[in-house]
């Protein structure tokens, strides 16, 4: 990256969060760049220490204000999407193979999975099928 004059922007909460990040922005027009934290050193048997773990994302000094704003909006979204409960809980699925219902996390809505019992294909509450696919049928 060249950047005039570089500038942390945002140190993300993993390798893989940074990365996220820096495709976001780059999405955005914001030119990013994330250095990841490769260090044993702050590992631990629950995780990483923080404030050692520090996967930095860098941007140019004349887009830190956009950067910001964008990165603040992503913040925001992920909390809103951890107290409002999304991406938790369970979907029970009735297998119209065996009869027999499994629980999936309810981030699998949407999906298509496997059942737990006799491993037939099942849909994962609603999936967005789009009711005008295709030619029509005379």
């Amino acid at each position: 990256m060249d950047f005039k004059k570089p500038s942390i922007v945002h140190t993300a909460g993993s390798n893989a969060e940074a990365h996220m990040i820096v495709l976001m922005l780059q999405a955005n027009g914001v030119l990013a760049h994330a250095s990841e934290d490769q260090s044993g050193v702050s590992l631990w048997a629950f995780g990483t220490i923080s404030q050692f773990h520090k996967p930095n994302i860098w941007v140019d000094e004349e887009t830190l204000p956009t950067a910001t704003a964008l990165i603040q909006d992503f913040e925001e979204k992920k909390k809103a999407n951890v107290t409002s409960g999304e991406g938790s809980g369970e979907i029970q699925v009735l297998c119209e193979g065996c009869g027999k219902t499994t629980p999936f996390p309810s981030t699998l809505d949407g999906t298509t999975q496997q059942c737990g019992h006799c491993h037939a294909y099942v849909d994962v509450g609603e999936l967005p099928w789009d009711d005008d696919y295709g030619e029509p049928e005379s």
